[in-house]
């Protein structure tokens, strides 16, 4: 008993500390949060290689899910001066059949690469109808990708970064990941770059 209200009283001491800015419990969050991303990330590459992955299809509204994208982008831009996030959407898109979720994910994961690889500019978010496909298209005005390197892009733990204590360095399965959950969706992903210029990935969806 005395163990329980030992852990209870602690409890009460740290929700003064919930929400507040510069509090410890915001700092463990922070230091937490890339090693949840890395983990989850790990356990959806397994899923990709293993084929378990499973979606839950359901009719969905393009513009609902784009809401909440776009929230999670201007947060994920909010540190990154000098770089804006734009969106060009058309209008009257149609529901499509797709797991919100893994959509999302898929979105998410080309916007913040757009956004870790452009130091100036404008990562621009554009959804296009197209006559048998929903066309998404996730352009920057970063570094843009090499010819040479261009062939290792959709590589698991591949990376045009040639110094590797570069911070921007990750484990090189996410567009692996995205690639796998778009096919899941019967469409295809595919990008375009320039070194120096920047780079548009693109995905489909059919409808």
């Amino acid at each position: 008993m005395q163990k329980n209200v030992n852990a209870l009283y602690r409890l009460e001491e740290l929700e003064g500390y919930i929400g507040r800015k510069d509090s410890p419990i915001e700092y463990i969050q922070a230091a937490l949060m890339p090693l949840v991303v890395q983990v989850n990330d790990f356990q959806d590459y397994a899923e990709t290689v293993t084929n378990r992955m499973e979606l839950d299809l359901q009719e969905m509204d393009i513009y609902a899910m784009l809401d909440g994208v776009m929230s999670i982008a201007d947060q994920l831009v909010e540190d990154k001066s000098g770089v804006t996030v734009e969106e060009e959407i058309a209008e009257n898109l149609p529901s499509i059949d797709a797991d919100a979720t893994r959509l999302s994910q898929a979105l998410l994961n080309l916007i913040h690469n757009a956004i870790k690889f452009t130091d100036k500019g404008q990562i621009t978010i554009r959804i296009s109808r197209e006559p048998n496909n929903i066309l998404f298209e996730v352009h920057d005005t970063g570094i843009g990708i090499a010819e040479e390197n261009q062939e290792l892009i959709f590589e698991p733990f591949e990376t045009i970064l040639e110094d590797k204590k570069d911070p921007r360095l990750g484990f090189g399965i996410g567009l692996k990941i995205v690639e796998h959950i778009i096919d899941l969706h019967d469409g295809e992903t595919w990008f375009e770059s320039k070194a120096g210029v920047g780079s548009s990935f693109f995905f489909t969806i059919p409808v």
